[in-house]
């Protein structure tokens, strides 16, 4: 009888040790599971939304699906799938990286990646490309290849992080896709 009480003891201690009692969350953990998406993104800004310096760039909009904050910094993003050189997205201010629960952040594609850590260089062609998110290990976290566009008409998931896309007359940056 003793033997079968350290024998209990044994397999409760294994069943604890192999649980996963990290609650950290980054890019590589929500990431692969598909919670964090490039949700919508405009290639031919002309009079749509405009960055903090009044220029109507290219943006792309990221959602975050998880129950937990991503931060992206350290993520690279590109307009070529087979970038060898993507942009990566500082890790100096986490306040604007981090993307909430449920929430969205705008990336400006404007090659003028001075102007903030949110401004990717790279920049859309309104004729067609691609849109690639990677991840800290240039693994393809997300990407969308799209056709020509129309200027201030917006392509993105028809629901927020969902697989079919769509064409928006009335773009929705920073909010929910419909």
């Amino acid at each position: 009888m003793k033997w079968l009480t350290y024998l209990l003891v044994a397999l409760v201690s294994m069943a604890f040790i192999a649980c996963d009692t990290d609650d950290t969350t980054g890019p590589e953990d929500d990431v692969l599971t598909g919670t964090l998406v490039i949700n919508e993104f405009l290639a031919s800004n002309d009079a749509g939304l405009a960055d903090e310096n009044g220029d109507f760039d290219d943006w792309v909009e990221l959602y975050n699906g998880s129950a937990d904050a991503i931060d992206i910094g350290g993520m690279f993003f590109s307009d070529d799938v087979e970038d060898a050189e993507p942009h990566m997205i500082p890790t100096t201010d986490a306040t604007a990286t981090t993307i909430a629960s449920g929430a969205y952040l705008i990336l400006w594609f404007d090659k003028e990646a001075d102007q903030g850590v949110l401004h990717v260089h790279a920049k859309l062609s309104g004729d067609g490309e691609a849109v690639v998110m990677f991840n800290a290990d240039m693994t393809i976290l997300d990407s969308y290849t799209y056709d020509a566009q129309d200027a201030d008409i917006s392509m993105g998931r028809t629901t927020d992080g969902g697989d079919t896309w769509g064409l928006f007359t009335t773009p929705t940056p920073g909010a929910t896709n419909e």
